[in-house]
């Protein structure tokens, strides 16, 4: 398959892999808060009806990450009032990537559930030794824009926040991984909410390259590649236009962005 970008678009009663993967850890919320995803939203002081609107209806856009670390934060609030053996363990697992991902913001908005988050990873922990969330073959790690808790370049991807299905063409590539567009800084070749995928694998070369680069303290920077030099990385977004020269020094990898998974009708 040529580097060319891949559309996808998912129709109808179709439901976007990344957005069942984030109604599984608002399910996982509730079941941990036991309250209704209104009651959760109303709780921690979001809009009962953009929370409830999204776990029940076929919508075209996933849970801003501003909303999910407010979830997160009210679900340890709500967990501190309980003990331990009472956690549901199964709820836990399921939420155990987006604990990494999330546990410095929640520990900003309340820093009294540290020792809840302690307990709960405790809970996740067997004979001693943490568990490590496992990648099925299968399955292609997503990261966000602000993701800290993988490594790219060395294949560390485990502790990413999401999943979704592999497409055929990055069976072969197992350091690919995909990115879910933040923001409309790249419209209109990309749109907020946009599942990119991305190969380590493939080459730099040729005009007009997307790319994502990986800076070295976490977090990635989605652009189009208009100079790559021995001591820095020139990048362009489109909306508003501008460029960003970031240090190579400051980078752990350049990736080419193979394909886009569109959500839309």
């Amino acid at each position: 398959m040529s580097a060319q970008v891949l559309q996808q678009r998912i129709d109808g009663a179709d439901i976007s892999a990344h957005q069942e993967q984030t109604r599984r850890l608002v399910r996982a919320m509730m079941a941990l808060t036991g309250r209704t995803a209104s009651g959760l939203a109303r709780a921690a002081g979001l809009t009962p009806s953009t929370v409830n609107r999204f776990m029940h209806r076929t919508v075209r856009h996933t849970l801003s990450q501003r909303t999910m670390l407010a979830l997160m934060t009210e679900t340890f609030i709500s967990l501190k009032r309980q003990s331990p053996p009472a956690f549901d363990r199964a709820a836990l697992t399921e939420l155990a990537p987006a604990i990494a991902v999330y546990e410095h913001g929640i520990l900003e908005h309340a820093p009294d559930v540290q020792a809840t988050l302690a307990q709960a990873k405790s809970v996740l922990t067997d004979g001693g030794a943490a568990r490590e969330p496992r990648i099925p073959t299968s399955d292609l790690a997503v990261v966000l824009a602000t993701t800290r808790s993988v490594n790219v370049e060395a294949g560390d991807l485990a502790r990413a926040p999401l999943r979704t299905p592999r497409p055929p063409f990055l069976e072969s590539d197992p350091r690919a991984f995909a990115l879910l567009m933040p923001d409309e800084s790249m419209m209109p070749r990309f749109d907020a909410g946009d599942m990119l995928y991305v190969s380590p694998a493939r080459p730099l070369d040729g005009q007009k390259v997307d790319v994502i680069a990986e800076r070295i303290e976490g977090g990635f920077v989605v652009g189009t590649l208009t100079a790559l030099g021995e001591d820095s990385v020139r990048l362009t977004s489109l909306s508003p236009r501008t460029r960003e020269t970031l240090p190579r020094y400051k980078l752990r990898g350049v990736y080419r962005i193979v394909g886009v998974q569109r959500l839309g009708s």
